[in-house]
């Protein structure tokens, strides 16, 4: 995943945003996160959508074709072999990324997942802005407690590598483990 970070930080546009820049991609990936853990979600695409979905935005104000360039950008990518999914994760985050700002909500846990990541994160210039439970895709973004989390993720600090190390799985602690490795029959 470090590569893939590494790149696509150096090839975005308006990384530096204050709106739309690398500390709202942390957020939204923070955030997906999350969420994923309780929606099921595949981490590996919300990791990539939160990194991707506003690097090809043209700057802050109204640009509908944002998302269709992050979905090219992320095909580029995984063309190239920095973005490391399959077939099937490459159209799920690209479909996520395509129409991330048409306000549409997804049955699809993970698409569902990368937009509400991106939605709780829509009040963050706007003081008492409420955002509409019905443009939320799942039920774990509804909570009270998913858009506290995400005004949480926003303050930081967070970095790429500590998100993605969430997304390795560690292995089992030895204390965890039989003494006898073959499965026993009865």
């Amino acid at each position: 995943m470090s590569e893939l970070v590494r790149v696509a930080l150096e090839r975005s546009w308006h990384r530096d945003s204050q709106v739309h820049g690398e500390a709202h991609w942390l957020a939204v990936a923070a955030t997906g996160l999350d969420l994923a853990a309780e929606t099921g979600a595949d981490p590996e695409v919300i990791f990539a959508f939160g990194l991707l979905h506003d690097t090809r935005r043209e700057g802050d104000s109204h640009d509908p074709e944002h998302g269709p360039r992050a979905a090219m950008f992320a095909r580029e990518l995984h063309r190239e072999e920095v973005l490391l999914l399959d077939d099937r994760q490459l159209e799920l985050l690209c479909l996520a990324l395509e129409l991330h700002a048409e306000g549409q909500v997804s049955a699809d846990s993970t698409i569902g997942t990368c937009w509400d990541a991106d939605r709780l994160h829509l009040g963050r210039q706007t003081p008492g802005f409420r955002i509409d439970p019905d443009l939320l895709s799942t039920d774990a973004a509804r909570t009270p407690q998913a858009l506290a989390s995400a005004v949480e993720r926003r303050r930081g600090p967070l970095d790429w590598a500590s998100l993605a190390s969430a997304l390795v799985p560690t292995p089992p602690d030895d204390s965890t483990r039989s003494s006898n490795p073959e499965p026993s029959v009865t």
